[in-house]
């Protein structure tokens, strides 16, 4: 699945004022509603805002992807946010330090076949450090277009980063096809 033919630059929110994770889901959802990937913002809010409930979006290494699947949704995409400084968000041992948010928007049809794929391919790319210090380095929503366009291989590493915690990208793809799969059987199981 290629990554950029799900979102576009104005999806795309640089260094936003005073971020929390309440706030950063109401302005990608405001940026959904804009260009047309969701029809109705509050009803598609509270699908994202009761799968937040349901478990932690974060996923380590600054990382957070909520996500909601609604009949509010009219095309599968996601919206993006970049921050400059970390911001607490909810994961699997608490509240974790967070810079990248991705916003997925699932249509309930597709929620056991895009939902999956995009995850995959996320969590795919986003385990590379070089792809993940790239994004954090962008100014700009055309950067993080090409980044999405931009093969692995592609990418040159800025500088090694050192990892807080050494474990968390072996097993980063586990852990969020895993919760994601049962969201999806979940999903499946109520449509």
């Amino acid at each position: 699945m290629e990554l950029d033919m799900l979102t576009q630059r104005e999806l795309i929110l640089i260094d936003p004022v005073n971020p929390t994770p309440a706030t950063l889901i109401t302005l990608l959802t405001e940026r959904l509603v804009q260009t047309g990937k969701v029809r109705n913002a509050s009803v598609f809010i509270n699908s994202v805002m009761k799968r937040e409930a349901e478990g932690p979006t974060a996923l380590g290494e600054e990382l957070a992807v909520p996500h909601g699947k609604s009949d509010a949704v009219a095309q599968a995409a996601f919206a993006l946010a970049i921050l400059p400084q970390p911001i607490n968000w909810t994961g699997i041992e608490g509240d974790e330090p967070v810079r990248l948010v991705f916003l997925l928007a699932i249509p309930p049809q597709e929620a056991g076949n895009t939902h999956i794929q995009l995850l995959t391919t996320l969590t795919s790319r986003l385990t590379e450090d070089a792809f993940r210090e790239a994004l954090l380095a962008v100014r700009t929503p055309d950067e993080v277009m090409a980044l999405l366009c931009a093969e692995s291989d592609e990418i040159a590493p800025q500088e090694k980063p050192v990892l807080q915690n050494k474990v968390v990208p072996a097993i980063l793809g586990l852990i969020s096809a895993t919760a994601f799969l049962l969201a999806a059987l979940s999903w499946n199981g109520n449509t």
